[in-house]
């Protein structure tokens, strides 16, 4: 589990983790948060869902494993959780960006395809590699998150 210093990297950081594809549960009022990920939910769930650890745990699991029970059980019990935003909100995010570009009919016919085509995110990337836009991309998706995070946790902005 994590701690901020302050909101704006509480909201940087959980913006980071929902990038991933992570949801992610916190404690807002200090500043506190963590994701677990479903490989370490399904791998390790019927220690996670016991209300102790037994205490002969350290036959069963090695200390690297211990630990990391112990840290998704900290995790579950933060009160709060927040969920990536829909893949429709972020297909809204690349459109949104494409038409803010100024570079005429063949990119917008571009993304056009991008967006429309069977993987859709990958697509998108490689049309911001070829006229690259990249880090522009991701400076913007960045911005995304961070306003989604902030209207998910009623901080306004987005």
């Amino acid at each position: 589990m994590d701690k901020a210093k302050d909101i704006d990297e509480f909201v940087q950081k959980l913006a980071e983790s929902l990038s991933m594809g992570q949801t992610v549960r916190y404690d807002m009022d200090n500043l506190t948060y963590g994701e677990v990920h479903q490989m370490q939910m399904d791998e390790y769930r019927e220690y996670v869902d016991m209300e102790e650890l037994p205490d002969n745990l350290e036959y069963e699991l090695k200390d690297w494993e211990i630990e990391e029970v112990k840290y998704i059980k900290a995790v579950q019990d933060l009160p709060e959780e927040i969920d990536p935003p829909r893949t429709w909100e972020q297909l809204e995010w690349m459109s949104d960006f494409a038409n803010e570009q100024s570079l005429g009919n063949r990119f917008i016919r571009d993304v056009q395809r991008a967006l429309d085509c069977r993987h859709p995110f990958g697509a998108f990337k490689d049309v911001m590699y070829d006229y690259d836009l990249i880090d522009a991309w991701y400076r913007y998706r960045e911005n995304c998150y961070c306003a989604y995070v902030r209207h998910e946790l009623g901080l306004g902005r987005r």
